[in-house]
């Protein structure tokens, strides 16, 4: 069964048939309501090549897409959504900023963000102290520049450390940076499965719940 990831990273001895549902999961995040979403999307016309592609590499092979010939001409994109058009660009802003760029609203990108999305970011970094009231990286700013993470995450990471609770900051940042993979809710153990999140929850909401799901499987 064909994948993001391998349609492109893997070449896998013995493959010879590859089933293309035409469809894959991608991060989108609405700058106006300031989420991010894993949503199941169509895929492009070159991402269903890539599909095909791994049928044969190795051995004679054939590839069943299960869409018709019309639907890949007609529906199909052409090419996927650029990333930085569809995700959260304050880890790109403070990136640019950290190396000296500062008027990205006229950057020359290779695919340009949406105009609105890179406003957001920038009122963000700004509301978190990342940038002071003329776009300049702060200190707080560079100091977040270098966490890997979504930078409300980072500056969480860094206000831990005057309220003396970094270890659970840190704990907390890790479990939110993995999606909802963390929990397993398969169709027909709906109701075990929240049986199981049940016994994890914490009054107070889903971070401290997180950090409870962390603390047992570390004291397991």
């Amino acid at each position: 069964m064909a994948t993001n990831i391998a349609e492109t990273s893997l070449t896998i001895d013995g493959i010879i048939y590859v089933i293309d549902t035409g469809f894959c999961k991608q991060n989108f995040y609405s700058a106006r309501a300031g989420i991010e979403s894993l949503l199941v999307v169509p895929i492009s016309r070159a991402a269903a090549d890539q599909r095909a592609g791994r049928a044969g590499r190795v051995a004679a092979g054939k590839c069943f897409r299960l869409y018709t010939s019309h639907a890949y001409h007609t529906e199909l994109e052409a090419q996927p959504v650029p990333e930085i058009q569809r995700t959260n660009l304050g880890n790109v802003v403070l990136l640019l900023k950290s190396l000296g760029i500062d008027d990205l609203l006229h950057f020359d990108y290779m695919d340009p963000p949406p105009h609105d999305a890179l406003v957001m970011a920038l009122e963000q970094l700004y509301a978190l102290g990342a940038l002071n009231h003329k776009g300049e990286l702060t200190k707080t700013g560079r100091r977040m520049a270098e966490f890997p993470c979504d930078p409300m995450l980072s500056k969480m990471i860094l206000a831990s450390e005057k309220y003396k609770c970094s270890e659970e900051a840190i704990t907390i940042s890790a479990m939110l940076s993995v999606n909802n993979s963390i929990f397993y809710r398969p169709k027909d153990k709906v109701v075990h499965a929240d049986a199981a999140r049940k016994a994890f929850h914490h009054v107070t909401g889903d971070h401290l719940t997180l950090m409870n799901v962390y603390n047992q499987w570390a004291n397991a």
